[in-house]
């Protein structure tokens, strides 16, 4: 293999001391979360916002993180909620009017880590879970470097370099991390794979992985992943002296599709929530293929913190020092380390084999895309999935392709005769590393002369970092050294200059300043009906509402449901449609909204609302709120749902009198019930997947429950379903005779069921597969055995 030595030897020996020195690493990194009861969530990120900010009086420790404290820690708590209450919910009626729970792919519910640590709850498994995916990612790279022959201590370098590089741990609590914890675990299967003839346990294992990096939770790095891996799998297939090439390809596609059946009860609902969401349209009007970075960011390569940081403060730097506006630190970071760079030039230099030149490609286009160089831009347009990916995220390829590099890098210094240390390469190093700083200072010192004195010495400090690389690269000069002594001062630098780096960006917070409890909250808990939320201005950030069990009719999510977007906003096309403002939506009537949440009393008061809380946060209950059930006696059938959204956003539509339907009712007609004098719908039981309505009418009507309607929702009357109408633009109706009766609307995708059984299917004949080739071996081992 290019001059690589293969090797299997992956066992106990040899493998024991890396992975502890790897967890000692991580310890430190994360000891806050891990020993101290504190839980690595930004969720302080909310007590910047009200009703919080005005009991509290903090600042978010890191701002950049909000996606974590609004869009998803939320989720997650009202998930673990409902399991220690016996549920495992498909459904999230907190949010939105209702939304699929399961098939909002970055909640990552069926993800191993996630299953795993479910009984904890999120805040008590924030630190253990990234504990253990940055120690998988370690230890997974650490496999595929042994696999490939290479020494335990280049694989601890490369493993700690990939385990804390800037991708790891900006994007940590995101599901990002979670799919780039498996890339190398796929690669060492794939290379496990040409280590010998072909066979079934080594791609039954690439299927089991590949299904977890796609139940990680995030669609765009999962096809980045995917891209690489089929793209190291065609390089190694074309592998002079390669065999059997043909049969190779069917099984690598064969364990690709199974992986993707074993996800199947995650992906098959996301795919029908993308199907009736605004999800696509969001994308093309964002142009995502034309995301990247600019010339300015480079410089971040080598100094992290150059323009400042979101836990560090300084952001003010990067127009002080002529680098621009600033740009999203999560997107721009790339950092591996300075003495890794090192390393990698070591490891090209000398031992450029097939698989290190590999990954120099892989890098350098990586770069070019993530920078958009032409003609990339054009042709990640062209191509159907790419177009609508951030390919910025490719830095994660960079940084992987860094700590393999690196890893051979230090592999090559422990094999090598002393006599060819590396004296000259450290000295070149460190004059491109002088270059560069000089190109970077040519930038910024007409900037730097005239920032104030805290930021001077605020960018002083990190010069240390590349000082200390130089240092570090000088000291493997000396031919008297032992490979223990170079393996030790390399580990042990690269371990200091990330930890440098990660230390910090991922707050660790206590359990009172996770999502707290205040005045208007608890004032909004004590209302025992069924009613939702709509704050002005932000005030409880959606999703917020979802961890105290309350419903707001707002909802925040990366996928949306199309009718209801349009619903409030009149289009669709915007991943975050409710972004909150000073106006009320004209559908407003229909949402079932009870109280109004206002910063400060309103200067105007609508009619219909009634100022009935003010202290950290004015509260205003609207007295004609709809039910969120109701029975309604008259209909009309729309010429076309565009039609129905303009007069159900005329803004004086009164949902209680007439329902608006887009297809006529199978039947409606029948008898007046003379003994049931008055219509009456009433809630007995609201479950995540099951609502329980007791209905009373006087003459054949309809109930009418404003929860969004979505594919999956059964309605029974007994034992006899009722056809579900979709009711005025995006809600629930079923049609019923007068009389009184007791309706149970159901959740149960057929997405899910459908997934749940091809994932059990393809499970258990890979089970089989295992089974049967594990009985072979061993029959083949003990006939050599005779034969002997």
């Amino acid at each position: 293999m290019g001059g690589i030595k293969e090797s299997s030897n992956v066992g106990a020996a040899g493998f024991a001391w890396p992975v502890a020195a790897l967890a000692l690493v991580l310890g430190v990194l994360l000891h806050a979360s891990l020993f101290t009861g504190l839980g690595l969530v930004p969720a302080d990120g909310v007590l910047s916002a009200l009703p919080w900010a005005r009991s509290f009086h903090a600042r978010p420790t890191n701002y950049l993180l909000s996606d974590q404290y609004a869009t998803f820690l939320p989720v997650r708590q009202f998930l673990f909620n409902e399991l220690r209450q016996g549920r495992f919910p498909l459904w999230n009626p907190h949010l939105a009017c209702g939304v699929p729970s399961l098939a909002s792919m970055q909640i990552a519910v069926f993800y191993p880590l996630n299953v795993l640590l479910a009984p904890l709850g999120p805040f008590t498994a924030s630190g253990i879970a990234a504990f253990l995916k940055l120690l998988l990612a370690g230890v997974f790279t650490m496999l595929y470097l042994r696999r490939m022959g290479l020494s335990p201590a280049a694989g601890l370098a490369a493993a700690i370099v990939y385990a804390l590089s800037g991708f790891m741990i900006v994007w940590l609590g995101h599901p990002h991390v979670n799919a780039a914890v498996l890339l190398p675990l796929l690669l060492y299967f794939v290379e496990t794979q040409f280590a010998g003839p072909p066979r079934l346990r080594p791609w039954i294992g690439f299927a089991c992985a590949y299904a977890a990096m796609l139940l990680g939770g995030h669609p765009p790095t999962a096809f980045h992943i995917t891209v690489v891996v089929a793209l190291y799998f065609g390089f190694r297939l074309a592998e002079p002296g390669c065999q059997e090439r043909l049969r190779r390809t069917g099984l690598w596609l064969a364990a690709t599709l199974a992986g993707a059946a074993i996800a199947a009860p995650q992906l098959l609902p996301y795919v029908e929530y993308y199907r009736e969401s605004s999800s696509a349209l969001a994308t093309a009007s964002l142009d995502r293929w034309a995301s990247h970075l600019t010339p300015a960011t480079l410089p971040h390569l080598l100094l992290p913190y150059l323009s400042g940081a979101p836990h560090l403060g300084f952001e003010q730097l990067a127009s002080g020092l002529g680098l621009g506006a600033i740009v999203n630190f999560s997107e721009r970071t790339g950092y591996v380390g300075v003495f890794t760079l090192f390393l990698v030039t070591v490891g090209l230099v000398r031992r450029p084999s097939r698989v290190a030149l590999f990954y120099a490609g892989l890098a350098a286009a990586s770069l070019l895309i993530v920078y958009g160089v032409p003609p990339f831009p054009a042709v990640m347009h062209a191509l159907p999935i790419a177009s609508g990916v951030n390919h910025q995220r490719l830095l994660l390829m960079v940084d992987f392709s860094a700590a393999v590099l690196a890893g051979f890098g230090l592999d090559s210094l422990l094999r090598a005769d002393p006599g060819r240390r590396v004296g000259v390469l450290a000295v070149a190093f460190a004059v491109a590393i002088a270059v560069a700083l000089a190109l970077v200072w040519n930038v910024i010192g007409a900037g730097f002369a005239v920032i104030d004195g805290a930021s001077r010495a605020f960018l002083l400090r990190q010069l240390w970092i590349p000082a200390g690389g130089i240092v570090a690269a000088f000291l493997l000069i000396p031919k008297r050294l032992a490979p223990p002594v170079v393996a030790t001062i390399a580990v042990a630098w690269i371990a200091v200059d990330l930890l440098w780096f990660a230390t910090g960006f991922n707050p660790a917070i206590p359990l009172s300043q996770y999502y707290p409890t205040t005045d208007s909250i608890r004032m909004l808990e004590s209302d025992p009906s069924r009613f939702r939320v709509i704050g002005l201005s932000k005030v409880l950030v959606p999703n917020t509402a979802a961890v105290y069990g309350l419903d707001d009719a707002r909802g925040q999510d990366f996928t949306t449901l199309r009718r209801y977007e349009e619903l409030i906003t009149g289009r669709a096309g915007d991943f975050f449609f409710y972004k909150g403002g000073d106006r009320l939506p004209p559908s407003f009537p229909l949402l079932n909204v009870k109280y109004i949440l206002a910063p400060t009393p309103l200067a105007v008061v609508p009619d219909g609302f009634e100022l009935v809380y003010d202290g950290d946060i004015a509260i205003y209950r609207y007295a004609r709120a709809a039910d969120r059930a109701l029975i309604v006696t008259d209909y009309e059938v729309a010429r076309s749902s565009a039609a129905i959204l303009e007069r159900v956003r005329s803004g004086s539509f009164d949902p209680s009198k007439t329902v608006l339907l887009e297809e006529p009712p199978a039947a409606v007609a029948g008898a007046t019930d003379p003994t049931v004098s008055s219509a009456e719908a009433r809630i007995v039981a609201y479950e995540p997947d099951r609502v329980v309505i007791q209905a009373r009418l006087p003459r054949p009507g309809f109930l009418l429950l404003l929860d969004n309607d979505y594919p999956g929702w059964h309605a029974f009357a007994g034992r006899r379903e009722l056809p579900i109408h979709r009711a005025d633009y995006s809600f629930r109706a079923v049609a019923l005779p007068s009389g009184t009766m007791t309706v149970e609307f159901v959740y149960r995708p057929l997405s899910f069921r459908l997934g749940a059984v091809l994932s059990l299917l393809t499970m258990g004949v890979l089970a089989v597969l295992w089974l049967r080739e594990s009985r072979m071996g061993s029959r083949e081992r003990r006939a050599a055995v005779r034969d002997r």
